[in-house]
């Protein structure tokens, strides 16, 4: 799935800058609360407002140039924040994404290998209930209980898990039944289907790609403002509800963005196989279109 990220998150370099304008500044602010408060005053209210008081009405006396120069380093200060923040993302989504480097890949491929029994405990207990010889499969409460495992196995992940996260497996997954659906490698082939899709439906996909980028930003801001903690105590407080809600909107938002995805190959790629011309017999869902694609788009013979 990391060329279909990259791929859509090029388009928005320029929007998510200006989304992170209004978190920078708060992030600014607080920050310069928490030097005046520090730990022993954190909640001192009136101390805060007499010191920014104080030197409110010491820049207005300054000169016109003076009175820019701090607004500049004000705005300066949140950009760096936000810079920051964006160098930061792209680690932030390999955490994410399950892709963790070296260091920590024992503990990766033991919370996979955790991820993977439960999915196969709750698998096998769906292959039990679907046995022919069940008894009573056509009851209500068979049925019942058969879309309850099912809505378990695929809170955990939609194939048998590869990545130690939920997101990580969310993306991976994706790929997983494209190619046993269609054959196709996604990686490979995701450009050229770029190329045929109409506008709207690049426009929806770039929009929901905006939503994962919103959370994995959010769960950054959330990382930096524990670390302002080290300074005031309410800024560590701060960010575990914006690290909760950066996890909840970011599972939501892969979500949406996987299935988007896995729709537009659904309904795209027929037009993509009459663009190439790949030479093949069968149509989607056949794997020998997949397997034609797949050479086309690497080149290959």
């Amino acid at each position: 799935m990391a060329p279909v990220l990259d791929s859509l998150s090029q388009k928005l370099a320029e929007k998510w800058l200006s989304a992170l304008a209004v978190p920078s500044l708060l992030f600014v602010a607080a920050t310069a609360a928490g030097a005046v408060l520090g730990h022993g005053s954190a909640l001192d209210r009136s101390l805060l407002l007499e010191r920014f008081g104080h030197w409110a009405a010491q820049a207005g006396r300054w000169p016109a140039l003076g009175q820019i120069a701090v607004v500049a380093a004000v705005v300066l200060a949140a950009v760096a924040a936000g810079t920051v923040v964006r160098a930061c993302a792209d680690g932030a989504e390999r955490i994410w994404t399950g892709d963790w480097p070296g260091p920590a890949r024992p503990l990766a491929d033991r919370l996979t290998a955790r991820r993977r029994a439960r999915w196969q405990r709750i698998e096998t207990d769906i292959g039990r209930l679907r046995e022919p010889a069940a008894a009573g499969l056509r009851d209500e409460p068979v049925r019942q209980r058969l879309a309850e495992l099912a809505a378990d196995r695929d809170a955990i992940a939609l194939a048998p898990p590869r990545r130690p996260t939920y997101t990580g497996d969310r993306m991976a997954g994706t790929e997983a039944r494209l190619r046993h659906q269609y054959g196709i490698d996604l990686a490979a082939c995701w450009t050229r289907l770029w190329l045929v899709l109409p506008e709207d439906v690049r426009t929806e996909l770039r929009t929901s790609r905006s939503r994962v980028d919103a959370a994995v930003a959010g769960s950054v801001w959330a990382g930096c403002y524990l670390l302002l903690g080290c300074l005031w105590w309410p800024a560590a407080v701060a960010a575990v509800p914006t690290g909760f809600v950066a996890w909840r909107r970011g599972r939501r938002a892969v979500t949406v963005h996987a299935e988007l995805v896995e729709s537009t190959v659904d309904v795209y790629l027929g037009r993509l196989v009459d663009e190439l011309g790949v030479d093949t017999s069968g149509s989607p869902p056949d794997p020998r279109v997949g397997t034609a694609l797949n050479r086309a788009a690497r080149k290959a013979r």
